[in-house]
């Protein structure tokens, strides 16, 4: 008998699951009764939120269907997104490249292999500009998922390019990441400090969060990008843990600066993951919830009850996700939405089933986008408010995991808070074991992955679309960059780059962001913005 029909006559004597673990190791009880939870439940809408920011949630409004997207060029950044509106997104998330991300211009020699392949290529005034062709920026809330120093130039390019349209920017709805651990990498250290100094990159983020509050009403200042932390491989109590604290910090950081708690509280927003473990993320964003809500009234004395509302937009996970047997990745995404929306999420990218193997195609992006739609208008999961709220199995779980959660931010803060802990390498070692145990539990079955450890396809043959960039991409946008760079008031470049390095090392405390604005309008670039900060700390790159 061959070892496939061995394994085929074992699933017909009956299948076992290898634990009832939660994906954070909480032990799953064969029921749940009055005894494990006899509490009382505020309605939604009502301190401590644990139900959901609003009274009636989706009846009132549905979740933001907000697709990340972004690649290429400019022009293919903005083809995407239209074509994301056009199918029925109603948020965008502008994903931009890796040397994007880490300060570079696409002539940068470093960054030439890396145009344009993960996000779009963006250096200069005129790239966003093209990017958002078409779009009201005043209609369409905005995510720009950028971390600092680079947040500060693309929000001063959008802040131009909604002032050139003539929109006020008390009109401007939207998101900019700006966080300066989480974004890039999730939390581990070297890649972060390799391209920036990583104290300036915190200064300017709360020099950002500073300008942004009082002219900007409806935007949000940060970002705390919790996904990205569980992408490395943490589980969801670690996930809750480390973000608050990170969250915590950044609180600090901003009234440190005699800002108060109720003018900004409330601006600040999460980026989360829902994990495949449906009860257990359930249960985490609940918690989460509850957790802001407390930290903000008890800890950090807010009144207005704006500030106490914990607000998160949701992508589906892409860690449970597998090259092996790619449409089971549909089935893991719908799941993973449902989650998001049982608990009460604000926005919610639905990862797409290629992405093991490639950036989304638009196929596969619109599937995405369908999959929201047939949760919200055909399954009724929206319909009320908390739908799993008073099951004693959701309840329990949401108490222990808020528990734990609370566990974590106190030695946390015990350690001298969740930066410190960062800058030690204490978050990265607890990242690198996690990730140990993580392949570990898959590796000894443990864990079970569908098409990775149980029931394989020998023979299995790949058949799906896989997204492709254009070859003549990148030598397009190295030789846009360059045209550029000649093609200005090169005088008006300098004065304006020469007064960020002035300010940036002899007056430090002075907040650099009107500055920034005014370097853009003189045409300087993303890197050159940069680079007048870097070698103000005499900072060298990696070569």
């Amino acid at each position: 008998m061959s070892k496939k029909e061995e394994a085929v006559y074992t699933h017909l004597e009956g299948e076992k699951l290898p634990n009832f673990r939660s994906l954070s190791g909480i032990e799953y009880k064969e029921y749940y009764d009055r005894s494990d939870w006899n509490g009382e439940l505020p309605p939604p809408g009502e301190y401590p939120f644990v139900r959901g920011i609003h009274r009636n949630m989706y009846r009132g409004r549905l979740w933001t269907r907000r697709q990340q997207a972004g690649f290429g060029t400019p022009e293919d950044g903005n083809q995407r997104i239209k074509y994301l509106l056009d199918v029925g997104q109603t948020g965008i998330n502008m994903d931009a490249d890796v040397p994007t991300q880490t300060g570079l211009d696409p002539d940068y020699p470093m960054a030439q292999a890396s145009i344009g392949l993960e996000g779009t290529s963006l250096s200069t005034y005129e790239d966003l500009k093209t990017l958002f062709e078409g779009i009201p920026l005043d209609r369409v809330s905005s995510t720009l998922i950028i971390q600092p120093p680079h947040s500060a130039v693309i929000m001063a390019q959008y802040l131009l390019m909604a002032q050139e349209r003539g929109i006020p920017w008390d009109k401007l709805i939207g998101t900019v990441m700006n966080c300066s651990i989480t974004q890039y990498v999730g939390g581990t250290l070297q890649s972060n400090i390799a391209w920036f100094p990583f104290d300036l990159s915190v200064k300017i983020g709360y020099d950002l969060i500073e300008y942004i509050t009082p002219r900007i009403p409806h935007w949000n200042i940060i970002n705390i990008n919790a996904y990205n932390m569980r992408g490395t491989g943490i589980d969801a109590i670690q996930e809750a843990g480390f973000s608050m604290a990170l969250a915590a910090d950044y609180i600090k950081g901003l009234l440190g600066r005699g800002l108060d708690i109720d003018s900004f509280a409330h601006r600040m927003a999460f980026f989360t993951a829902a994990d495949i473990d449906l009860f257990e993320e359930v249960a985490k964003l609940r918690a989460m919830r509850r957790i802001w809500a407390r930290m903000l009234k008890d800890k950090f004395k807010a009144k207005n009850k704006r500030s106490m509302q914990w607000r998160t937009a949701i992508q589906t996970s892409a860690l449970p996700l597998t090259a092996q047997q790619p449409l089971n990745n549909i089935v893991r995404a719908t799941i993973q939405t449902l989650a998001a929306v049982l608990a009460g999420t604000q926005s919610i990218h639905t990862t797409g089933y290629d992405e093991a193997y490639a950036l989304p195609t638009e196929e596969s992006h619109k599937l995405s986008v369908r999959t929201q739609q047939i949760i919200a208008y055909e399954t009724k999961a929206g319909n009320s408010a908390d739908p799993l709220g008073g099951s004693y199995l959701v309840e329990r779980m949401t108490d222990e995991i808020e528990e734990r959660a609370w566990a974590i931010m106190q030695l946390i803060e015990d350690k001298g808070g969740f930066i410190q802990c960062y800058k030690d390498g204490w978050v990265e070692d607890q990242i690198n074991e996690a990730r140990y145990k993580h392949a570990e539990a898959i590796e000894s079955n443990d864990k079970t992955v569908v098409g990775v450890n149980k029931f394989q396809d020998e023979d299995e043959e790949i058949k799906i679309s896989i997204f492709r960039h254009a070859g003549d991409m990148q030598e397009k946008r190295m030789e846009y960059i360059r045209n550029y760079k000649k093609n200005r008031d090169q005088d008006s470049v300098k004065r304006t780059l020469d007064t960020i390095y002035d300010l940036t090392k002899n007056k430090p405390d002075v907040n650099i962001v009107e500055p920034i604005i005014e370097a853009v309008k003189a045409k300087a670039t993303l890197q050159e913005i940069d680079d007048a900060m870097r070698q103000a700390f005499n900072f060298e790159m990696p070569k």
